[in-house]
């Protein structure tokens, strides 16, 4: 008889999928990849899973829909979208500067400045990106034998 061949296959490690509920809660830094492949520029945020971030989003969410429909402006929804980072994701930031190269200290007031700024919709955009990766690893494969 002959013996069946086995070849290699990536599996995934389930432990490396856990959430950390504690860093969805108070925050971790998170590099703002999408503006600089280097990392220079980071987000101290909390997740978009942070209990009282989906409550108030799901209410707002409502609220621009009842008052609008599908056809909320840009205006409406970058000051509603800014407002909520301010209050329950950006707890910080690393790496900005204004145009004379000074570095932009975090502050809420300056936050809710740029983050209901529609002009600002990358800088909004990136926030909520980081936010989505708060607490999560990255996906660690394992190799693993199995018959053909």
């Amino acid at each position: 008889m002959t013996e069946t061949p086995e070849k290699t296959v990536r599996k995934l490690k389930l432990s490396s999928m856990r959430a950390d509920s504690q860093k969805e809660r108070e925050g971790d830094w998170i590099p703002a990849l999408d503006i600089d492949a280097g990392g220079a520029i980071r987000w101290f945020v909390r997740s978009t899973n942070y209990a009282p971030f989906r409550i108030a989003r799901d209410a707002i969410a409502a609220k621009l829909a009842r008052k609008h429909g599908d056809s909320v402006p840009d205006e409406i929804l970058a000051d509603a979208y800014g407002e909520l980072a301010v209050e329950h994701l950006l707890l910080g930031w690393d790496g900005l500067v204004d145009d004379d190269e000074q570095d932009i200290l975090f502050s809420k007031e300056k936050a809710t400045e740029i983050l209901t700024d529609p002009e600002y919709r990358y800088i909004r955009g990136s926030i909520y990106a980081a936010a989505m990766r708060v607490g999560r690893d990255e996906a660690e494969f394992v190799a693993a034998k199995v018959k053909n």
